[in-house]
């Protein structure tokens, strides 16, 4: 994977793709780690608050939430003073709640530590971070992308085994605030990796009064991935929720039932890091779609209950499917909206994800307990996701005129005020012209490779 780097005296030596890949991965093993071992705290935390199921899984659905909806406001913030420093931010913040959370006394502290607070860090750390692989690369941006955000998969398989082993020699309240001082520390570390590359056009003022996040709104490609990803985000968390539960009705041990959660965070991990190639070779826009098409499939196997080695195996299937998806959702943004403001317009995305991960798992839950089956409950979620595979792939007509013309994301600097479209081996494309208008952004005069 070539990247391309302006290396100038006194600037920090982190302008590479690479490490920025490596450091997008570190962090998003932390946060993203940390939040989904949040289940291994459930029950002891509900216990000692004396809380309820529904007052704890209130506490992982608004952090989710969160981390969705404020991407939009982090984004820009990205956008106009730099992806590491608001990236330092969100790390501290969300480490700083897990501390608090270790010293909470009731259930509305809880709320306020891990929901609100680890929320938030999520929120202002993760879409900036997510956003930042992409104007590294183009040829390879799905397979720079699956590398960076297999560190959730990683995240989600071991974040878990740790918690657990912690909590049994040190409790509950002193894991949480070991997890917290690694998030912050080791984040705050890694947070200075994270970096658009140099001399980027960073939002002019006029972008700043997100008039250009309005015009993007209107555009038919932008709203099609849009309702694309409200539909998948009903949809993708419900087996991560519902996965035990799921199992030990159909008679599966609760031990042996506990592992499903790291399989399938081991198939998350391998189809982040194996797909990423194939979507670059297939069409990342097409892998996409195909993948919410599988894993509607793999909703109506789930319906069928015969032991756990089939539950395993639809564990590790679905986290594959799942993992790469996570993975090609910002470099589908990146391929049809790159420029200058690539972190707020991946934000923008990401707030069609806030009212799924409250709504989804709950309505599913409320499904089987009505109808003592899962079974209509899973029919729904494959609509819901064949729906989100077809307007993922589906690409409205272009309607791009010579006076918007779209310049890639990681279009480099050769000289001041000219823009050169990189070749990564064979060229991607080439943008000619004396002037272009990126699609959202201000004149600049291109120059062909």
């Amino acid at each position: 994977m070539r990247t391309f780097a302006d290396r100038r005296p006194g600037v920090f030596p982190t302008t590479s793709g690479p490490a920025v890949v490596v450091a997008v991965f570190c962090l998003v093993f932390l946060v993203m780690g940390a939040a989904f071992s949040f289940s291994t705290f459930a029950a002891e935390l509900g216990r000692e608050l004396e809380a309820g199921a529904g007052a704890t899984s209130f506490i992982f659905g608004s952090a989710i939430a969160l981390l969705y909806g404020g991407g939009l406001f982090s984004g820009a913030l990205a956008d106009r003073i730099g992806t590491h420093r608001v990236a330092r931010a969100g790390v501290l913040l969300a480490g700083g709640s897990l501390v608090a959370a270790g010293a909470v006394r009731t259930i509305w502290q809880a709320d306020l530590t891990l929901g609100l607070g680890f929320g938030l860090g999520l929120a202002v750390c993760y879409t900036p971070t997510v956003s930042a692989v992409q104007p590294w690369f183009d040829r390879h941006r799905g397979v720079a992308s699956g590398i960076a955000l297999s560190g959730t998969g990683l995240g989600t398989l071991l974040m878990p085994l740790i918690a657990k082993w912690l909590i049994e020699s040190e409790g509950w309240r002193a894991a949480l605030t070991i997890i917290g001082l690694g998030v912050a520390g080791f984040g705050f570390v890694a947070s200075n990796w994270i970096r658009r590359p140099p001399g980027l056009p960073r939002a002019s003022a006029s972008q700043r009064s997100y008039g250009f996040l309005r015009k993007l709104a209107g555009e038919p490609s932008f709203r099609r991935l849009y309702v694309a990803g409200f539909l998948s985000s009903l949809v993708l968390l419900i087996p991560i929720v519902h996965m035990i539960p799921h199992a030990v009705r159909a008679g599966v041990a609760a031990r042996d039932a506990a592992w499903l959660i790291s399989i399938l965070g081991l198939g998350s991990l391998a189809g982040r890091l194996i797909l990423g190639h194939a979507a670059d070779r297939l069409g990342r826009q097409r892998t996409l779609g195909a993948l919410h098409v599988a894993l509607g499939v793999l909703f109506l196997i789930w319906t069928v209950k015969v032991g756990f080695i089939t539950l395993a195996l639809f564990a590790f299937a679905y986290g594959v499917c799942y993992g790469a998806t996570i993975a090609l959702r910002p470099a589908v943004i990146a391929d049809n909206f790159g420029g200058p403001n690539l972190a707020a317009v991946t934000g923008l995305h990401y707030t069609s994800s806030v009212l799924g991960p409250l709504v989804g798992p709950a309505a599913f839950g409320y499904s089987v307990d009505f109808w003592n089956s899962d079974l209509i409950a899973s029919v729904v979620a494959t609509l819901c996701l064949v729906a989100a595979g077809y307007f993922f792939a589906a690409k409205p007509p272009s309607t791009a005129t010579t006076s918007s013309v779209h310049l890639p994301a990681s279009a480099a600097p050769s000289k001041k005020g000219v823009y050169r479209a990189p070749t990564f081996g064979a060229a991607d494309s080439i943008i000619a012209g004396e002037e272009c208008q990126t699609r959202f952004g201000t004149g600049l005069r291109i120059a062909s490779p």
